[in-house]
């Protein structure tokens, strides 16, 4: 009976011991898995930040860069404001500075949206962080019942249950075991979290920084709007001067007619191209309108009109449409690209699709530098060519549009028949 009794006990004795073994298994692989998915994922995020950051440093470098720019073209501007022969070159000069204006606005736009995801990869991490903690602490408790129901109530029950010294130390080995285990779990995961917010932190004091330089876009802004009036108040200075505004509508028409030219024969060898099925392209359906919804107003019409410089009557080639200066400027349908040049004279920065068919299309007066595409590129409807601007012969920020159908110039706002346009 004893001898039966005995043996009982050893065998409760070797199934406690299996138990807390195989619980200390559990808890060595967790111990060892956690930290390294929990590694994986913070330095996968490490990984994206790393670029985020480095995409905002290159932007500061391009706004530092536009603000130099715009230093050095006001000092270009000042040397000769008051000479009146220099009004062409003024010109240039307030187009440039404008231009280092809108990239420094845009780079400032770009930084706030590039800190915007940055800090949603942190919330993100900081998320998963919490959740792996939260997973650890119910495994834990988990494990407590478990051996609860084994017949352990905590710990100190399984010390206090030892039959003899020996066995009291092998129960005392495997309890700092598996506290040492849990612990590091808990620590590495709380140090994790710990990490993440205080990268948040300092993140969150990186978007203050930079919501104070949003609000200093209002000042760029203005900058803008000065700009803009200081050009208009030097075409106005030019119309007053009869001689060098018939000089400049002169040199505006020579190089019209010199670019009407070279437009046949680019528009004949592209077709012969077309037609071989050298260049394919879709035009797609109808036709986009080429601005953003809302830019409707039409300051010049095609067809007959007053010369904004001279005064005097003359055959205007397209419509223009207001629209802020960095407006984007979309291709009303696929084409290929038949030109992508600047015209200081006449069409400034422009752009003209070829549609196949004899349809063409111009886009003019792009600010400087914005052109998207180049000659002989395949473009699809709606793809952005450049951005509205004043360059070449212009008064103010708009789109010209040309249409020509078999070379013949057309008005192109019948394209649109949907949109209400308002007439100045």
């Amino acid at each position: 009976m004893k001898g039966n009794q005995k043996q009982k006990k050893k065998k409760v004795h070797l199934e406690w011991r299996r138990i807390f073994v195989g619980a200390l298994a559990v808890v060595l692989v967790l111990a060892m898995l956690l930290p390294l998915i929990s590694s994986a994922i913070l330095n996968a995020h490490a990984a994206t930040q790393s670029e985020l950051k480095g995409q905002i440093s290159s932007l500061k470098d391009s706004a530092s860069e536009a603000a130099a720019r715009k230093k050095e073209y006001q000092q270009q501007l000042d040397a000769i404001q008051n000479d009146k022969a220099q009004a062409q070159e003024r010109k240039r000069i307030l187009s440039e500075q404008l231009n280092a204006i809108n990239a420094q606005v845009t780079s400032t736009e770009t930084q706030i949206n590039v800190y915007n995801t940055l800090i949603a990869e942190q919330e993100a991490a900081l998320a998963e962080a919490q959740t792996k903690e939260q997973t650890a602490y119910e495994r834990f408790c988990q494990r407590a019942r478990s051996m609860e129901e084994a017949g352990t109530v905590s710990y100190w029950s399984v010390l206090f249950s030892a039959k003899s010294y020996s066995d009291l130390l092998d129960r005392l080995a495997l309890v700092d075991e598996i506290m040492a285990y849990d612990n590091g779990v808990v620590e590495s995961l709380t140090a994790a979290r710990q990490e993440v917010e205080d990268t948040l932190a300092a993140l969150n004091e990186s978007k203050a920084e930079l919501d104070e330089q949003k609000r200093q876009l209002d000042i760029q802004y203005a900058e803008q709007a000065a700009k803009v009036s200081e050009a208009q108040a030097l075409f106005n200075e030019l119309a007053n001067q009869a001689e060098e505004a018939q000089a400049l509508v002169e040199a505006e028409e020579a190089e019209i007619k010199r670019l009407e030219q070279e437009q046949a024969q680019k528009e004949k060898e592209l077709q012969r191209l077309i037609d071989a099925q050298k260049v394919t392209f879709t035009t797609g359906s109808g036709y986009t309108y080429p601005l953003p919804a809302g830019n409707v107003t039409v300051t010049s019409q095609f067809g007959p009109r007053t010369h904004p410089i001279t005064g005097k009557y003359h055959n205007h080639t397209g419509a223009d449409i207001a629209a802020p200066g960095g407006t984007n400027i979309y291709a009303v349908q696929g084409g290929v690209v038949q030109t992508s040049a600047y015209a200081p004279s006449s069409y400034g920065e422009y752009v003209v699709i070829n549609h196949g068919n004899g349809v063409t299309t111009l886009y003019a007066h792009m600010q400087r530098g914005s052109r998207k595409v180049k000659e002989g590129d395949v473009v699809s409807q709606g793809q952005v060519l450049g951005l509205v601007g004043m360059t070449g012969s212009a008064t103010g920020n708009h789109l010209h549009l040309e249409l020509r159908k078999n070379g013949v110039r057309q008005n192109p706002l019948p394209m649109f028949p949907s949109v209400k346009f308002i007439y100045w």
